[in-house]
């Protein structure tokens, strides 16, 4: 049998430092479009393509159980129209649709903090 050996405080501090800079920073604003469903503005997490994205957030009385064995397809539907990669996680809800922003929300307030650092 092997048993596991125990973790130095360095190795689990650094193994944090990883997962930190892993995911970095997202902006993301979230709407109220409809009773079941949500318009999600976010900034893509590979590109920072600004994009729309219109949710239903799953319940029991609009979602169907999964079969076990059957692979979820939706992958297919959340991809950035930029760049083809996942553009945020989410996790209990359905995509309805996706588009590409013409420009971010955000570019703006990034403006004014460069130019609040300069002065």
């Amino acid at each position: 049998m092997n048993t596991p050996k125990p973790r130095k405080l360095d190795d689990v501090q650094s193994q944090q430092e990883e997962t930190e800079q892993s995911f970095p920073t997202q902006h993301v604003k979230i709407y109220q479009s409809s009773e079941a469903g949500q318009l999600i503005i976010c900034e893509c997490r590979s590109c920072s393509t600004p994009l729309s994205i219109e949710v239903i957030f799953l319940t029991p009385q609009n979602s169907k159980p999964k079969p076990k064995n059957k692979v979820d397809s939706k992958d297919d539907e959340m991809k950035c129209p930029n760049c083809g990669r996942i553009p945020i996680f989410l996790e209990g809800c359905a995509v309805q649709s996706i588009v590409q922003l013409p420009i971010s929300p955000w570019q703006d307030s990034a403006k004014e903090q460069e130019e609040g650092a300069r002065g």
